[in-house]
């Protein structure tokens, strides 16, 4: 990443710290629950963008690791009561990050298209574990009685009203999303972006690419995993088709949109994506065709993402200044 598009990232993802944090104080209602919804899915894309991106996997298995997690905690949480936060949440993570470990393990010895449709087949397993076994309800799905409460040495924390639980999601996503700004820019981040550019070179300094790119697929995941719980958590019911094939491309195409260099890229992508859904369920049936469209002249105007092209708009601006 240069200098210029670096800088931009940096400040967009400020930006949308900035602005998402005004979010419980100027919204209400149903506003509130539908930003919640835009940011867990904001950090499910740039859980993926951090593996599409530095680490070159273009997974369309995600959601298989979202839906896991979301369905630990349906199966974890008792009938009469609210279950422990800190215990299901550590729990439905390590479950996401070991089933990425499975896929990743078996899938990243594939390249290209044969990546894909592993990670493909992966996410449709899953989905038809849950969908056509007695686990998780079926294809009826599972109910989370209450949502979990926080558990504290000195007091419990609910989470019950919309606001305090979208300052939770918000906390948890800011996090996510600092991780994957820190990565991207680590060692780790540096010999992963290395073994996605020149394989050999990467083993000639002594490091397997295979290894570094599993070890971020697995971080991927239990991010994934972790955006799963929370959507469990706010909506109080998981499906089958929480870990179809279709949800992660939609994911993929939010990465893509953004910008799959950047960190900001797919959380703007999300943003972008499920507002115009919502506009458009409102204007028209036909909404699909609206969508469809925005994404067509997305990527036909912005083929790197929307983020590298409007850093790319101010280089020459620059160029001339200087």
């Amino acid at each position: 990443m240069n200098a210029r598009l670096e800088k931009f990232d940096g400040a967009f993802l400020l930006l949308l710290a900035v602005a998402a944090a005004f979010v419980p104080f100027v919204l209400s209602g149903y506003e509130i629950k539908l930003a919640t919804t835009i940011t867990i899915q904001a950090g499910l894309a740039v859980a993926l963008g951090f593996v599409v991106g530095p680490a070159g996997l273009t997974s369309v298995g995600h959601a298989a690791f979202y839906g896991v997690a979301a369905y630990i905690l349906a199966m974890m949480s008792p009938k009469s009561g609210p279950a422990d936060m800190l215990l299901t949440a550590a729990i439905a993570i390590f479950g996401a990050a070991a089933f990425a470990l499975v896929v990743g393990a078996v899938s990243i010895r594939s390249r290209g298209m044969y990546f894909i449709l592993m990670t493909i087949a992966f996410g449709q397993l899953g989905y038809h574990l849950f969908n056509d076994t007695g686990i998780g309800g079926k294809s009826d799905g599972s109910y989370v009685q209450f949502r979990p409460e926080l558990h504290l040495f000195w007091t419990d924390v609910s989470f019950d009203k919309a606001p305090r639980f979208y300052m939770l999601v918000y906390v948890v996503v800011f996090l996510v999303v600092g991780a994957c700004w820190w990565l991207r820019r680590s060692a780790f981040g540096s010999v992963l972006l290395a073994a996605r550019d020149n394989e050999a070179r990467t083993r000639a300094f002594g490091f397997s690419p295979y290894v570094v790119r599993l070890i971020a697929f697995v971080i991927s995941g239990g991010m994934a995993g972790a955006m799963g719980y929370l959507t469990a958590a706010q909506h109080g019911f998981v499906a089958p088709q929480m870990l179809a094939w279709h949800a992660s491309a939609f994911a993929l195409v939010m990465v893509l949109i953004g910008g799959k260099d950047t960190t900001s890229g797919p959380a703007i992508g999300a943003i972008l994506l499920l507002l115009a859904e919502e506009i458009l369920q409102r204007w028209t049936e036909h909404w699909l065709v609206g969508v469809g469209l925005i994404i067509v002249v997305a990527v036909i105007a912005a083929p790197r993402g929307l983020v590298p092209f409007v850093a790319g708009l101010f280089a020459p601006k620059q160029a001339h200044h200087g």
